[in-house]
């Protein structure tokens, strides 16, 4: 996952939206983002074969209203709603370099969930609790942790709260190298107690499952006015209330500004300036690259092949803008 510099004035914002949403329950956005990839020119052969994919929004919780304003070429191949990743895929013989083009527009609501308020069930449900390899694994070390993290608790969202507060306590965030490079994410995460966004999302999902609450990845933009990068974060669920978020990343953040109430906002909701494009972890497209990905576990700018392989991120250029964002 991408990291970006907040400034001054985007933590403001931040500080703005939580009391919003505290005060009225809920804080809704239509967010409009355009975003491109094109091939470099060293690349380039006139009438080489591309297959394009580019991130866009899906239907989940958060999102509704969602619209494709404009897609250049005009024939991308639209993923449905529902896809654990969803793109537009372009497929073409391509006679000039041209940039690959998407803009879209959709509502994102966050709503407040007041935590302290919420009692779970002595029984929680069992979907989203299974391990996922490499990188979602119950370890010897990782149930050792989940063990002693929970002592002496059987409630379920007391468990996740211990899961988020040990993370956004006690890590360091650290520029990473590219997934696919490293191995089991989540226990190194917990033996080193370093990471991004998606590092600690990780860590705080297999945890969760580990114990028995479902858990689950999400992924793809913090989209501000002015500024847009990627991101990862998390969700689990707490019977009888339903999901909750945790932004373990942004937890560490309020840690390094001193700010506490931010840091327990950021277990069991999250801001109103996002945009879901990622349901799942390692998931596929709905128009499968024949070969290896960029990132093979997630998609936030964008992937490109050619007839023969795969596209190294530093062999295409990308980019993605907020447009517009205008609090409904």
């Amino acid at each position: 996952a991408e990291s970006a510099k907040k400034s001054s004035g985007a933590e403001d914002l931040m500080e703005i939206a939580r009391r919003k949403m505290v005060e009225r329950g809920s804080l809704a956005n239509r967010i409009r983002i355009v975003s491109r990839v094109k091939l470099k020119d060293e690349q380039f052969t006139p009438g080489m074969f591309v297959r394009v994919h580019l991130p866009i929004p899906c239907a989940c919780d958060q999102q509704s209203d969602i619209r494709i304003e404009k897609l250049f070429p005009e024939n991308g191949i639209i993923a449905p709603g529902d896809a654990g990743q969803r793109t537009v895929c372009w497929e073409e013989n391509m006679q000039e370099n041209h940039e690959f083009i998407v803009e879209y527009s959709y509502i994102h609501t966050a709503r407040y969930n007041d935590v302290s308020k919420i009692v779970a069930d002595k029984i929680q449900p069992d979907f989203d609790t299974e391990e996922l390899s490499p990188h979602i694994v119950f370890t010897p070390y990782i149930r050792q942790l989940a063990a002693s993290l929970t002592v002496g608790t059987d409630d379920a969202l007391e468990k996740a709260r211990r899961f988020y507060d040990f993370i956004s306590l006690n890590m360091k965030y650290n520029f990473m190298p590219a997934y696919f490079t490293l191995e089991n994410i989540a226990e190194v995460c917990a033996r080193n107690f370093s990471g991004d966004c998606g590092v600690f999302t990780l860590l705080f999902i297999t945890l969760c499952r580990c114990v028995g609450i479902p858990a689950q990845w999400q992924s793809g933009f913090t989209a501000e006015p002015g500024f847009v990068g990627g991101h990862d974060w998390a969700r689990f669920y707490i019977a009888p209330y339903g999901w909750l978020y945790a932004d373990c990343s942004y937890g560490t953040g309020a840690v390094r500004l001193d700010n506490e109430e931010r840091r327990r906002f950021y277990f069991g909701n999250l801001d109103p300036y996002r945009m879901v494009a990622n349901s799942a972890f390692q998931a596929p497209f709905l128009v499968e690259k024949k070969h290896w990905r960029a990132d093979p576990y997630d998609n936030q700018v964008g992937e490109m092949e050619t007839s023969d392989r795969g596209l190294r991120y530093d062999e295409f250029d990308r980019s993605k803008e907020v447009m517009d964002c205008e609090e409904l």
